[in-house]
């Protein structure tokens, strides 16, 4: 089963329109997180890998999916199923992961290798950068598998979605210097 605390549809976790899975359980606890209420692997909804596709499916026009937490490479087994679900449907995948890439062995290595990008490393609050694209500190790295999305990938900045109803405001991305 896999613990999911949030499951979006954005178009600034990564290239083109994404259905985002945040997951829940995080055992890095990088000091100064932005997403530190998703360390509790308890935290979220129960899926299984089908359950969770069946409801990637159901976004009409996506390209991709974007893993993001938490940690997701921490719900490794089930993972792997969603991912190659994912791959056969011919969407892409784009990856968050405190780990760096040398720290990933068997599963999680397995998960990442399917990942079109990846953005890898432990988030260092001395090293806070607000102006990256996808990272919060300066020593994680982008890295963009796909010689054809290296374009999309080249301009440094950081972005935040704004969805306003009538009953509320909700922020996707890193907004807490925006507001």
């Amino acid at each position: 089963m896999l613990t999911v605390y949030a499951i979006e549809k954005s178009e600034i976790y990564g290239h083109g329109k994404r259905v985002v899975i945040w997951f829940s359980g995080c055992s890095l606890h990088c000091k100064g997180c932005i997403n530190s209420h998703l360390w509790d692997k308890n935290n979220g909804q129960l899926y299984t890998a089908k359950q969770l596709f069946a409801k990637i499916k159901s976004y009409n026009d996506i390209c991709g999916v974007t893993f993001i937490g938490g940690e997701p490479l921490e719900q490794e087994k089930d993972l792997l199923d969603l991912s190659n679900y994912i791959c056969e449907a011919r969407l892409d995948i784009v990856l968050f992961t405190g780990y760096e890439l040398s720290e990933l062995q068997g599963i999680q290595k397995e998960i990442a290798d399917k990942a079109v990008v990846i953005i890898c490393g432990r988030y260092v609050e001395e090293l806070r950068n607000t102006l990256l694209l996808l990272r919060g500190s300066s020593n994680q790295k982008l890295l963009i598998k796909d010689n054809a999305l290296k374009e999309f990938y080249a301009n440094e900045c950081r972005q935040v979605e704004v969805e306003i109803t009538e009953d509320s405001v909700k922020y996707l991305g890193f907004p807490e210097d925006f507001i």
